[in-house]
């Protein structure tokens, strides 16, 4: 008994307007005044969790910045001032992939 054939047709002009409106949405939410949560922040750099604790949001090399950036996790959850975690990263970009 054979298997049966599915074919899938995916139509480019559908997924182009898709592509185009998720960037749409993606850039709106780079405006001033936007807060970040951590899956937020995971996604800008493309770092988990662990790796931005220990490379900046606890780095005593970034304490000063991060005290006006971040709310230092009160309440159990931390959140971030958009486009200031934005310029910080751009700033540091270098220094933060850098290898150890």
């Amino acid at each position: 008994m054979d298997s049966p054939i599915i074919q899938v047709v995916i139509d480019p002009d559908y997924v182009r307007q898709l592509a185009k409106a998720e960037m749409q949405r993606l850039m709106k939410d780079r405006g001033p005044g936007i807060w970040w949560d951590m899956k937020r922040l995971e996604l800008e750099p493309c770092r988990k969790r662990d790796w931005l604790l220990e490379n900046i949001l606890l780095n005593p090399a970034f304490k000063q910045e991060m005290k006006v950036i971040t709310n230092n996790c009160d309440g159990g959850r931390w959140m971030f001032r958009g486009l200031e975690m934005q310029r910080f990263l751009d700033e540091h970009f270098h220094d933060l992939n850098r290898p150890r």
